[in-house]
């Protein structure tokens, strides 16, 4: 009887680590790629986050660890080489990870059978015009933020529940990632894109001062929402 309770729960676990080890992984591949196509060096990819196990003089990636908290990961670029880039490089390394999760979305529409075409435009609508959907609907009073908000914990019990299909849960966990990356606020993705479009507009020097302050707000921010989200999450389960 043990071995049988205990059974859901480590296939539970298992969808849990898959899912974010892919959608994470990606992401960062999908950086990671693009920085080798423009001639940056990688100095870490790493899957998972906290000590873990680190092979050495690897190839591309010189360093990689793979850590067991698996909710986050990171890829350590040279970033002076990324600095010596073109606008459009350095454009092309910050979306390439919101991209590659974007193309896996389309691609487990597509295996869960869903028309190649009308996956894409789909995928491609939600990711670029998702927060201005989600905001007029939170301004219209259709949804709250407690609602719609929600972290690791929620996300885990959308892996492990049966309400949704698990591949389209994957799907649509990987556009959620795309559009949150889309943010104008570093350290995401949107954040590194908005202070090069300030460089540009207002000078390297202002827009590098401009840039350490919403680096500065961004960690903050996120810290804060990852408390508020977690909160919302076990407020829910309670």
């Amino acid at each position: 009887m043990l071995k049988e309770a205990a059974l859901p729960i480590l296939i539970g676990a298992l969808k849990i680590a898959f899912g974010f080890t892919l959608i994470i992984g990606i992401h960062e591949l999908g950086h990671t790629i693009a920085a080798l196509l423009c001639g940056v060096k990688i100095k870490r990819f790493s899957l998972g986050m906290g000590p873990g196990w680190t092979i050495k003089n690897v190839r591309w990636f010189n360093e990689l660890t793979i850590s067991p908290i698996v909710i986050g990961g990171y890829v350590q670029m040279d970033m002076e080489m990324l600095n010596q880039k073109s606008f459009w490089q350095r454009f092309f390394v910050f979306i390439a990870g919101m991209l590659a999760n974007v193309l896996l979305a389309i691609l487990i529409f597509t295996i869960a059978g869903h028309n190649v075409l009308n996956s894409a435009v789909g995928c491609f609508f939600f990711w670029l015009a998702g927060w201005p959907i989600f905001l007029h609907q939170l301004f219209s009073e259709a949804i709250t933020v407690q609602e719609s908000l929600g972290g690791p914990v929620m996300i885990g019990q959308m892996m492990t529940g049966g309400e949704i299909p698990y591949l389209k849960t994957l799907a649509m966990i990987n556009l959620a990632i795309a559009m949150f990356n889309l943010l104008p606020l570093p350290p995401l993705d949107g954040g590194h894109i908005f202070v090069d479009i300030l460089k540009k507009i207002i000078g390297e020097k202002a827009g590098n001062a401009v840039g350490k302050v919403l680096m500065s707000i961004g960690v903050v921010a996120i810290i804060l929402l990852l408390v508020y989200v977690t909160r919302n999450d076990i407020l829910r389960i309670a």
